[in-house]
């Protein structure tokens, strides 16, 4: 190596050097200048959590100490909760660490008092004192309410059929899960006894619902010209967990199918306007559920094609509502 290379990289070292020393005396100063309130925050306690937060203006930097909160709410709620995952027949399969989605954590702190505040480099400084006791009581009481339908329909289903407690229960799966994700609120919130008890039971009842879809069979009725549309509605409900015969099945509900068919012409193209009306009857003869859906369908070349087109708008349609609502149910 030559004396005019081994100068140009002593050089560049040297000035890296010095630039680290740079950047880092500059840090250590920065340091040096925060105030001690954001540098060592008050450990959280069982009346309050502590948090700071850094943001270009006062909301933001409030923004960024809450989501602090938050995060260790979250740690606290996968740390201590596990979840029992139940088959169709009861039996416990397996244990699963539970973990917190979003939707548990948008949740409004609901008493909240700035402490200190200070400019910085980036804007604002804040330090916040999360009150712990109003949190428990705001989601208790968000939990009363969450919970009041759950309890309505779960007194109400008892005795009826699978079809019945299927629906009932669906309708107020939205408040199920609500009250799971505020019982895990109640476990990371230090209220661990009544938080995992709840969430245990919720959690279960929504095993119970999904158990019960598994358990329901329809016996689809159709003429023979209609097994496209058996199919379909086959699939429909094989997404929706639940299983399909063609021929009688003793303890299936019916789910019978009519269809008119209009086939047209215009011009080169071909069309066919396809009417389906669904009729659903319990495993009692009750009938339970009606529904009919006009589709159409073009093709260039012949007036199959274009059925084929009305009947993939019918397994679209089928497909874009998870739930009983195209077959005719209210959920």
């Amino acid at each position: 190596m030559g004396s005019h290379t081994r100068r140009r990289l002593l050089s560049t070292t040297l000035g890296g050097l010095v630039w680290g020393t740079v950047a880092f005396t500059g840090a250590c100063a920065q340091a040096q200048n925060l105030p001690g309130w954001f540098l060592s925050p008050p450990p959280d306690t069982a009346e309050a959590w502590f948090a700071v937060g850094e943001g270009p203006d006062p909301e933001a930097a409030r923004r960024t100490a809450l989501r602090a909160v938050a995060a260790r709410l979250r740690s606290a709620i996968e740390g201590s909760v596990t979840s029992d995952v139940t088959d169709a027949n009861g039996r416990v399969t397996r244990r699963d660490s539970v973990k917190v989605s979003e939707d548990v954590l948008r949740t409004e702190f609901t008493k909240v008092d700035v402490l200190n505040t200070a400019r910085s480099s980036q804007g604002v400084m804040v330090q916040l004192r999360v009150d712990r006791p109003a949190f428990i009581r705001d989601t208790v009481a968000q939990l009363e309410v969450a919970a009041r339908p759950v309890d309505e329909a779960e007194a109400a289903v008892q005795g009826q059929s699978t079809l019945e407690q299927y629906l009932a229960l669906r309708r107020v799966l939205p408040d199920i899960d609500k009250a799971i994700n505020l019982n895990l609120l109640l476990v990371g919130a230090g209220q661990e006894a009544a938080g995992r008890q709840g969430f245990a039971r919720y959690t279960a009842l929504k095993q119970r619902t999904e158990g019960l879809s598994t358990r329901m069979v329809f016996e689809v009725r159709t003429r023979p010209e209609d097994g496209d549309i058996a199919q379909v509605v086959a699939g429909a409900l094989a997404d929706r967990g639940m299983r399909s015969a063609t021929r009688a099945t003793p303890g299936a509900n019916v789910l019978s199918v009519d269809t008119t068919t209009r086939e047209v012409t215009l011009g080169s193209d071909k069309l066919v306007r396809l009417v389906v009306r669904f009729s659903v009857a319990d495993d009692q003869g009750r009938a339970v559920a009606s529904r009919e859906h006009q589709l159409s369908g073009a093709s260039r070349f012949d007036h199959k094609g274009a059925r084929e087109a009305a009947v993939a708008a019918l397994a679209s349609t089928l497909k874009r509502n998870p739930s009983l609502a195209p077959f005719g149910f209210k959920e």
